[in-house]
């Protein structure tokens, strides 16, 4: 938690200067680009105050000297008080004056494009600067990311009252904003709706001056600000409220929820999940993965649900953490089940899982080596979870089998100690009876300890996000390691899976054509460093980093069947894409389609919709958003 005497500038300094437009990147933009000020009115004066200030001013001279012909002796006094009035209000306009001047750390951290997001929630329809409609473009891109990262509470002292900032250690422990961008072909048009969805979250924070923890592993990495006595403080009741948790983790469509599909829910890495209504973004309600099901009781989930479109069954994973063990539970639910079943459980240590894979027959589920320090009260009592948990080098990572059919651990493999966030495919080969999972590979969790936001916020301090590697897993005659498999086994009678890269190039936020979602494919679609793919080109380690790079900068397309052929990338100076999303035109080409996604221009300090062919990767359309938007690792969906 950092704590400073005023928090971060939400509007940039040279909002309405059209003499800053032609600093900005998108150079090829026939018109220039004014921001809107956070009151509406534009940009303060240096002298004198806005115009209603001196018009106010002269009004109230006026008065004086007018009042000065009934009572001499009366208005001489009058005229002191005024004047003195109109003096302390100049100061205090001076002051507020001050206060919109935006210091170099301010306008660092607005130019790092993590700071706190305006919301929009009424419709607006977006203005196109580059290019224009993509024809036949028809849906909505939902996404989710950070919207909060500082909130500003006040603590009286014994003889004023001070302003203090809280501000949230790791960015996936930012609260949300859920932004819907819907594409309308007969009337050409595009529009966008935003709204902060944890408002209830950060009231809290304002009045607790920190994060009094719902559950132990809540955090990811952030101080909590909070004692351990309040551990034992009894939980208000409006923790159950539409907004009174912290859903930020990714986005869902059309889960069955209280008896309805029609929703657009978020999900957290605790078992909540946010349903939300589809049409004006408002909160409907948190539901708790035990309230769905007593047997889906839980303190940590799979914030990645995965789903299957031809049993229209949605799955996750859950974790119980016990005293010296944990329960994995792998759980569906549906329109046919809406209380959910239980597929499977198994036991083995507790992991950081962000993801996992399905195919036709199996649920895979990667458990990574981690250690708890100081055993189960350990976790219990930490509101950070990667404070609690070590990632352990010397163990390796787990792949658990699910038969769906037989509803049973079906088997398990081993490999070398290794982390991904996101799973990119799961091809199962019938043939060769095998399962082949892609993943983007990580030597360690470092992933996650480097989205430390002061740290993002420093453009120059030579910060690096670490490399990955696109690799394949190869889980190899399952029938017959399942009928030897015996639960519990050590890890040394445990099958290897072998892996395999298949890019070296670093990519992150992976996407694949949603025709190609569990098939073999040719073509995924992430973020990435234009320096870094630079380096592989040449040959070079891509851990190596010039300093100035710690957030994404382009978009890049790898063919994951051929290494031999160069990436294709997507770039503007100073510009942050967030992970794009595959949206297919009517051709079976599999990269015959749009790519979708947001990026943030740290020079205009603005946030604009991007569309390229996902082909050619030409860019198709830019159009700008009300308000920027934060530097996001978080997700997205197009639904129709």
């Amino acid at each position: 938690m950092r704590t400073s005497s005023k928090s971060p500038a939400t509007s940039h300094p040279l909002q309405d200067n059209e003499n800053n437009a032609g600093s900005s990147s998108l150079v090829s933009t026939p018109k220039k680009v004014s921001f809107e000020s956070t009151s509406g009115k534009g940009p303060a004066t240096t002298q004198g105050g806005s115009s209603s200030t001196l018009a106010m001013n002269r009004f109230e001279i006026a008065e004086v000297s007018e009042s000065e012909e009934d009572d001499p002796v009366e208005a001489h006094e009058e005229g002191h008080r005024r004047r003195f009035r109109l003096a302390e209000q100049r100061r205090l306009q001076k002051e507020q004056l001050a206060q919109k001047c935006v210091s170099s750390e301010e306008m660092e951290t607005m130019r790092s494009g993590l700071y706190n997001a305006r919301e929009s929630p009424n419709p607006i329809e977006l203005r196109i600067l580059n290019g224009e409609f993509p024809e036949g473009l028809r849906g909505s891109l939902v996404m989710v990311g950070p919207g909060l990262l500082d909130i500003s509470y006040s603590v009286q002292g014994e003889l004023e009252q001070s302003t203090r900032t809280f501000t949230f250690g790791n960015l996936m422990d930012a609260l949300p904003l859920l932004t819907k961008i819907t594409f309308d072909p007969n009337a050409k048009s595009i529009v966008h709706r935003s709204r902060l969805i944890a408002k209830h979250v950060a009231g809290r924070i304002q009045s607790e001056h920190g994060i009094n923890a719902k559950h132990p592993g809540s955090l990811y990495m952030s101080e909590s600000n909070q004692t351990v006595l309040t551990k034992f403080i009894p939980r208000p009741t409006y923790r159950t409220t539409a907004e009174g948790d912290c859903c930020s983790q990714d986005v869902q469509l059309f889960v069955p929820l209280q008896g309805s599909t029609q929703n657009i829910v978020c999900t957290n890495h605790t078992g909540a999940l946010q349903n939300i209504d589809p049409v004006d973004l408002r909160p409907r309600a948190i539901v708790e993965a035990k309230e769905i099901n007593k047997a889906f009781a839980c303190s940590l989930s799979c914030p990645h649900m995965q789903y299957d479109p031809n049993t229209r069954e949605h799955f996750t994973v859950l974790q119980d953490v016990g005293f010296r063990s944990t329960t994995y539970s792998v759980v569906a639910i549906s329109e046919a089940h809406p209380d959910g079943y239980v597929v499977a459980t198994f036991t083995a240590q507790a992991s950081v899982l962000h993801s996992f894979s399905i195919t036709r027959d199996y649920v895979i589920v990667p458990v990574y080596p981690y250690e708890v320090p100081i055993g189960g009260p350990g976790y219990r009592w930490d509101d950070s979870l990667l404070e609690t948990l070590e990632f352990d080098r010397s163990q390796p990572a787990l792949f658990y089998v699910i038969s769906r059919e037989y509803r049973r651990v079906h088997c398990a493999y081993k490999a070398p100690a290794f982390f991904a966030l996101h799973q990119i495919n799961a091809v199962q080969e019938t043939a060769a009876d095998a399962v082949s999972i892609d993943c983007i590979a990580y030597e360690d969790d470092t992933i996650l300890r480097r989205l430390r936001i002061d740290s993002l916020r420093k453009a120059n301090a030579g910060f690096a996000i670490p490399s990955a590697q696109i690799r394949r897993y190869q889980l190899a005659r399952i029938t017959m390691e399942a009928q030897r498999y015996v639960a519990g086994s050590r890890v040394a009678n445990i099958p290897h899976a072998q892996p395999m890269v298949l890019r070296n190039e670093p990519a992150e936020l992976a996407c694949i054509g949603p025709a190609v979602s569990g098939k073999p494919y040719r073509f995924m679609y992430g973020v990435s460093h234009v320096d870094r793919l630079h380096r592989t080109d040449a040959g070079l380690p891509t851990y190596a980093q010039a300093a100035g790079s710690t957030v994404y900068n382009c978009l890049v397309k790898l063919n994951v069947a051929d290494a031999a052929e160069a990436p294709k990338l997507w770039s503007r100076k100073h510009c942050h894409p967030s992970e794009p999303v595959f949206v297919p035109r009517s051709s079976d080409n599999e990269d015959d389609g749009y790519l979708v996604s947001v990026f943030f221009d740290s020079m205009r300090i603005a946030s604009c919709l991007l569309v390229l062919d996902a082909a050619t990767f030409q860019e198709i359309l830019i159009a700008q958003l009300p308000s920027p938007v934060p530097v996001s690792f978080g997700h997205a969906k197009f639904t129709i």
